[in-house]
C-alpha cells in the first residue's frame, strides 16, 4: 500500500471515529453548564464544519495527482489537529 492510499484509509477511519464522537458530544449537550453553552454550541458548529471540510478534502485527494495530494495532505493534517482539539475542548465542557 502506498503512502497516499494508507493516508486515505487512515483518514476514512478517523472520519468515522470523529462522527461518532461528534454525535456523542451533541447528544450530551444538555449536560453543559449554562455559562459554557454558547461557547459549546460554537465549538459544535466548528466541529461539523471541519468534519465536512475534511470529507471534501478526502474526496479531492482520492482523485488528486501525486503533486496535488501532497498539498492536500498538509491541509488535512492541519484540519485533523483542529478537529482533535475541538473534540477535546467540547468534551471537557461536558465532563
Amino acid at each position: 500500500m502506498n503512502q497516499k492510499t494508507q493516508f486515505e484509509e487512515t483518514l476514512k477511519a478517523k472520519l468515522k471515529e470523529w462522527q461518532i464522537q461528534i454525535d456523542e458530544i451533541k447528544s450530551n449537550a444538555h449536560r453543559v453548564p449554562p455559562q459554557y453553552q454558547l461557547e459549546f454550541e460554537r465549538q459544535l458548529d466548528l466541529l461539523f464544519a471541519k468534519n465536512n471540510l475534511a470529507q471534501e478534502k478526502l474526496a479531492k485527494m482520492q482523485n488528486a495527482s501525486d503533486l496535488e495530494w501532497g498539498d492536500l495532505k498538509v491541509r488535512l493534517d492541519g484540519i485533523w489537529n483542529e478537529i482533535e482539539n475541538a473534540i477535546d475542548s467540547a468534551t471537557a465542557k461536558i465532563d
